[in-house]
């Protein structure tokens, strides 16, 4: 079968959690039969990659992001723009499904990720050439317009990431016939316990001796930071209550860097974060930096405990990444989170906007290695039973291809 997936997201560009799961998904791909085609978006020139039987198309007309601007004029210039990428977009799109043979299309969180005139030409395209268009949800519908593209248009399923975005979709009117949840994985291949655990505080210049918590999360959602939303604020307060105590602990907070668009607002953001860290009185304590996508193992089996305390999460792959490397790992009870942290058996969850029964989980997490121990290898059974991506590639395209042979 020829399968085609098109993402707004690009490994290329950043290294969020939807890029990973591409590059991940790339990889599974080049090892199955069939065809595949992705097309991604480029931020220079367009582009075609192959690898085995898999084609990457890198367009231009993708690279979509809002631009942050004042004044009529550069709304008017922006909705020229989306005009003429868009017709670009669909000149190219309607041509090659047909020349491809294209069996079904898999669009990427195309609700958030784009304007809404890519998912109404998307829809017209499939439906005008009677080909299967399924949609892929990594994030939840945040407004009244995401919330129609996903309930109102001709998508053949509605793939969400997690039980928590499946939920919300149907709580705003989605046909649960339509719904299903396939989560994502971890590729074991790259993250696992086999990594260098001795790189990262050697990168770091710190001891061996130190003790590292390790926050990752990216800091920008478009150009709007997440600082607090990510729960960076509230683990800075957790953090100082607890750092004092003991001279050796480090907090790494490893901060996902964004296209090289969103500069300006990176940097902003990262102003505003070292302010809440002055703020708490833990500089000499908390190491912030940016790392590539192929480091991030190593930054992972290099630490000692993993946290991120997000107010709401649809999923959470970076909880996923850390336990393949033996790490235990604390979250909030929020989203999809639950769906991967057992309380007390493969990690603890906390109490979002909690500070204080954050901090506490984390010191009792540092002080008792038995527990440390035992969410180490329960991660490791959760992720081997449930979240091995070479598993939930298979079960997402076994879906597919049922589908497929009922319409």
């Amino acid at each position: 079968m020829n399968f085609l997936i098109i993402s707004p997201n690009s490994p290329q560009l950043s290294i969020g959690g939807v890029e990973r799961y591409i590059k991940n998904l790339i990889e599974y791909c080049e090892r199955q039969e069939g065809r595949y085609y992705f097309i991604l978006p480029s931020k220079t020139k367009d582009a075609i990659i192959k690898q085995k039987n898999v084609t990457i198309y890198y367009r231009e007309s993708l690279d979509m992001a809002p631009r942050p601007g004042k004044g009529l004029d550069i709304g008017l210039a922006s909705k020229k723009t989306v005009k003429s990428k868009s017709h670009e977009f669909f000149s190219f799109l309607n041509t090659f499904i047909e020349q491809k043979e294209i069996d079904a299309v898999i669009a990427q969180n195309f609700h958030v990720g784009l304007p809404p005139s890519y998912s109404l030409l998307v829809n017209m395209i499939c439906h005008a050439k009677d080909v299967p268009l399924f949609l892929q949800l990594h994030s939840f519908s945040t407004n009244e317009l995401q919330t129609e593209l996903i309930n109102n248009l001709f998508w053949q399923k509605i793939i969400c990431v997690s039980k928590s975005v499946a939920g919300d979709v149907f709580q705003k009117g989605s046909n649960i016939k339509s719904l299903t949840t396939k989560y994502l994985g971890v590729n074991i291949k790259e993250f696992n316990q086999v990594v260098n655990k001795k790189w990262l505080k050697k990168k770091l210049k710190l001891s061996q001796e130190k003790k590292v918590i390790l926050c990752a999360s990216r800091i920008l959602h478009g150009y709007k930071d997440i600082i607090q939303e990510k729960g960076f604020i509230n683990l800075l307060d957790a953090f100082s209550k607890i750092a004092h105590q003991d001279e050796s602990l480090r907090l790494l907070l490893a901060i996902g860097k964004p296209p090289a668009r969103l500069h300006i607002q990176f940097q902003e953001a990262l102003k505003k974060l070292e302010g809440f860290i002055q703020i708490h009185g833990v500089e000499d304590q908390v190491i912030v930096r940016t790392f590539k996508l192929e480091e991030m193992p190593r930054v992972y089996a290099g630490s000692d405990v993993f946290v991120l305390a997000s107010e709401n999460e649809t999923f959470g792959q970076v909880y996923l990444e850390a336990m393949a490397c033996g790490l235990p790992v604390l979250g909030t009870k929020v989203g999809g989170v639950p769906e991967i942290i057992e309380d007390g058996v493969n990690g603890y969850l906390t109490i979002p906007n909690d500070a204080s029964h954050l901090s506490n989980r984390l010191l009792s997490l540092l002080n008792d290695k038995d527990v440390r121990q035992l969410f180490i290898a329960n991660g490791l059974k959760t992720i081997d039973r449930q979240f091995n991506s070479e598993k939930t590639f298979k079960t997402l395209f076994s879906f597919i291809e049922k589908t497929l042979l009922k319409i």
